[in-house]
């Protein structure tokens, strides 16, 4: 591994501790701590230290100081001080997640995502140009990641979408069908949802048959809930919602099957290899 490969894996575990961020967007009894504080410390320092991605940054000019600031407001949102999405407790031994907040999670992080994902990208090219690749597994590791990403944000997100439908319906319920106040904030963040799913279909490089299995019936869905395609016969909003989600989780679970392995093996030779190019450093 060169400089440039070792920055090119900089980057893909950069990513990767910011795709973990997605943790909050799910409701669970307990937070590991310690994986949270670990991903404040390396989204932090990796912007503000000497770091491939701070030089990355400093040298990309407007681009470069807008994703700085999105990456900044990623870190005050969710793990500043003063976050009202995570919070550890006064001793520090437990971590508090509002769930409600979720989609202020999802559009934090699937930006900068998209932008760290070019960026690799444009490295990889350069890599290739000036015939610096040296580590062959990056193009199968960056191609399963795609669908890892793809899968795993489609299966939370429709989550929250599923919750948010069915709050709705039953506010509309409650008021007799009148429109209300409540239920026009559960319908701006129906919106909000929405919203993130485009975002996600228009950035993703995926173009398979099997990612289509998950998108085509997904966008099917929305549009149903928008009222501009019919339920298909016999069925119910329930119905579709879980034949839906069912899709997504499976392609979900098999594509984190096909990346995990990959991407173990990467985070460990990562490690080995930055351990010799400081060892040569030094020496040099």
């Amino acid at each position: 591994m060169n400089n440039y490969t070792a920055a090119i894996g900089s980057f893909i575990r950069y990513d990767m501790f910011l795709i973990n961020t997605l943790e909050y967007t799910m409701k669970k009894d307990k937070y590991d701590v310690e994986a949270y504080k670990a991903r404040k410390e390396i989204l932090r320092s990796e912007i503000e230290n000497n770091t491939p991605l701070h030089a990355c940054l400093e040298n990309s000019g407007e681009a470069g100081e807008k994703l700085t600031k999105a990456i900044n407001e990623l870190l005050d949102t969710v793990y500043g001080d003063e976050s009202t999405i995570c919070k550890l407790s006064q001793d520090g031994s437990e971590l508090h997640v509002d769930y409600s907040q979720c989609l202020t999670v999802f559009e934090h992080v699937l930006p900068v995502h998209e932008e760290l994902r070019k960026i690799i990208e444009a490295h990889m090219v350069g890599a290739n140009k000036d015939q610096k690749m040296d580590e062959p597994t990056y193009p199968d590791l960056i191609a399963k990641g795609e669908y890892f990403y793809r899968g795993l944000v489609n299966m939370l997100l429709l989550d929250q979408f599923d919750h948010l439908f069915a709050d709705y319906n039953k506010a509309r319920n409650e008021a007799k069908g009148a429109i209300t106040p409540q239920s026009n904030f559960i319908q701006n963040d129906i919106e909000r949802a929405v919203k993130l799913f485009h975002f996600l279909r228009q950035n993703a490089v995926a173009r398979s048959a099997d990612y289509y299995e998950v998108i085509d019936p997904l966008f099917a869905l929305i549009e149903m809930t928008g009222g501009r395609r019919d339920l298909p016969a016999g069925k119910n909003f329930g119905n579709v919602f879980t034949e839906v989600k069912t899709i997504a989780r499976e392609h979900a679970a098999k594509w984190e099957t096909a990346w995990r392995p990959v991407y173990t093996q990467f985070e460990n030779h990562f490690r080995e290899e930055i351990v010799k190019l400081q060892q040569q450093a030094k020496q040099a």
